[in-house]
């Protein structure tokens, strides 16, 4: 049974704040796909020829997942390397990357049950995609995966997500924990208490960061239904 929080002065479970929910929105990397290792592996090649660094450039990137792609490569390049971060890095470091990850984020497996949840929910509440990608980046993977019909909306960076969730959230007319964000760091958890969202956790280490927490989908389908629209 899926632990309860206290909201709104008695306690909520996950299955009836979906039930309740008026939208979702979803991170990717991480709570939809499995493709997090991806990522940092690819920033670990990005900077294979500085091995001296290799282990602050690991840490860096693993503590702050959620920062945009371009922010960490100036930080690794002024801040732990010493260098200076011209044009030419900017676009060697994106290029590599890209190379790297799209592919491999393409195929990568699902959350398991993530993409039947989705589909689910999105016959039922407005659905949107929130994620720290690059924005074309993300439009050509949910194209080649086929899931960009499962969203009413698409963000990916730049983009502060808590502004983001919020704009959402006032752009639909919706009281405060009426929009539910599902994300897999804790930045994605402050994200949601600043936009007055409320939040649930995925992955394995979800729990330690969130009182509402799930390790996949399987269990959400089929979508809770609303016990009040039956009165």
């Amino acid at each position: 049974m899926s632990p309860p929080i206290r909201i709104e002065a008695r306690e909520v479970s996950i299955t009836e704040r979906l039930a309740r929910a008026r939208a979702l929105v979803f991170d990717f990397d991480g709570t939809l796909v499995d493709s997090n290792e991806i990522k940092f592996q690819a920033f670990e090649a990005c900077f294979k020829r500085f091995p001296r660094h290799a282990e602050a450039i690991a840490v860096y990137c693993r503590n702050h997942h959620h920062t945009p792609r371009g922010e960490k490569f100036r930080y690794i390049y002024e801040r732990i390397l010493g260098l200076v971060y011209t044009p030419e890095a900017d676009a060697e470091c994106h290029a590599q990357f890209e190379a790297a990850t799209t592919r491999q984020i393409i195929d990568a497996p699902e959350i398991p049950g993530a993409a039947r949840f989705v589909t689910e929910a999105s016959r039922h509440r407005a659905t949107a995609l929130l994620s720290s990608t690059p924005h074309e980046v993300l439009l050509r993977i949910l194209a080649q995966r086929g899931w960009q019909r499962l969203f009413r909306e698409v963000r990916g960076a730049p983009v502060e997500k808590a502004v983001w969730l919020r704009a959402f959230r006032e752009r639909l007319g919706l009281e405060a924990q009426s929009v539910v964000y599902f994300g897999d760091t804790d930045e994605d958890a402050r994200a949601a208490a600043q936009a007055s969202c409320a939040f649930i956790a995925v992955g394995p280490s979800a729990a330690s960061f969130s009182p509402q927490a799930i390790t996949a989908f399987d269990s959400l389908v089929p979508y809770p239904e609303d016990p009040c629209a039956h009165r």
